[in-house]
């Protein structure tokens, strides 16, 4: 019986995700410690996929588009 292999997306580092999102990498970790962004921790070191990060960012620009409600029923 083989084992056949599962092709599965890289995981980059927190400064690879820094790259990608523009930001500090402080800031990444900080937002994956608080589970703002998608990422695992193994061991010490944060993990991230680029296509869910990708996915996350568009999220974030397509929510900040959002209409404000109007105060007061109008």
């Amino acid at each position: 019986m083989t084992m056949s292999l599962i092709n599965c997306e890289p995981l980059i580092d927190s400064d690879a995700a820094s790259r990608i999102l523009g930001v500090h990498p402080k800031t990444v970790k900080r937002l994956a410690r608080k589970g703002v962004l998608p990422g695992m921790r193994i061991g010490k070191l944060w993990k991230f996929r680029a296509s869910i990060l990708d996915k996350w960012m568009r999220s974030q620009i397509e929510f900040s588009r959002q209409p404000c409600p109007l105060e007061g029923g109008q």
